[in-house]
């Protein structure tokens, strides 16, 4: 299978079970990060995100993703509320066939095009691509697939620095960008010289001290949200990091089994755990 054919039907299938989310409107986080948000309303925006937090100041500015805030302001250049949605399908389709290119380094092209598909559907993307502000996990995910890609197949520390950096200024969890590689290292999939292996831990260095100096200079007067979770008022070291584990494990049948979804997994949302023979715990 040409690489063509395989990234046209992992977008398509992405494109087509994502379709309905261009009807939607705003909702949530997407009001005051995207449609009331002043900043992101006219053309300055797309320059103005890099010097400006995430979240509105009036609301606790304490993250730092200008990327994704400056296409927030070019989406309002079209201005329709489908053209946001559409961008959204977009960065996952992107997504998706970065996986599948991966894939295809070391699976073949059934393999790629499984791991491909599998992405593209997954039920558990659903709040990401629906959602406007899940954008930040879409193209944070896309750079940080690039980024190991680049590295891992074309053995670019230029390219794979520069797709961390996007990445990072999209979303913070691309920050697993350098485990990513090193485990592949470790496993036997890529493994470089270890002069080789330097210069990526050396750029690795260098992406994330501009990124955590930037990031200072730009939220150091800013206030930050305030978010702890009632259940974990009073409890004990052991229970709150019992209640964590066991909320990894949720997570992680949820990519294997995702049958019951829900649109809050934050600690608010957490029972408490306080022993390993808890039901949550153990399932």
């Amino acid at each position: 299978m040409s690489t063509k054919r395989l990234s046209l039907v992992v977008a398509g299938c992405a494109v087509a079970v994502y379709a309905g989310a261009l009807w939607n409107r705003f909702a949530l986080d997407d009001n005051p990060v995207v449609h009331f948000n002043a900043l992101v309303l006219g053309w300055s925006g797309v320059w103005r995100a890099f010097l400006s937090p995430y979240w509105p100041p009036e609301l606790g500015g304490g993250m730092y993703r200008p990327l994704t805030l400056a296409t927030y302001a070019l989406d309002w250049r079209v201005g329709w509320t489908a053209w946001f949605h559409a961008t959204n399908v977009l960065w996952h389709a992107a997504a998706s066939v970065a996986v599948a290119l991966v894939a295809r380094r070391w699976a073949g092209d059934r393999g790629a095009l499984a791991a491909g598909l599998i992405f593209a559907v997954h039920p558990v993307h659903v709040e990401a691509v629906a959602n406007l502000v899940g954008r930040a996990e879409l193209m944070a995910g896309a750079f940080a697939v690039l980024a190991v890609y680049a590295a891992l197949a074309r053995d670019s520390v230029g390219w794979s620095a520069a797709a961390l950096a996007a990445g990072l200024l999209s979303k913070e969890n691309a920050a697993v960008v350098p485990a990513l590689i090193a485990w592949a290292w470790v496993v036997g999939l890529e493994r470089p010289s270890r002069r080789r292996m330097a210069v990526y831990a050396a750029s690795w260095v260098a992406v994330g001290a501009a990124y955590v100096v930037v990031r200072w200079m730009v939220l150091r007067h800013e206030s930050t949200f305030v978010n702890g979770a009632p259940i974990f008022i009073g409890a004990s070291p052991w229970a709150i990091r019992l209640t964590a584990v066991a909320a990894f494990a949720d997570f992680a049948r949820l990519l294997v089994f995702p049958l019951k979804l829900r649109v809050d997994y934050s600690p608010a949302e957490r029972t408490l755990v306080t022993s390993p023979l808890d039901g949550s715990f153990l399932l």
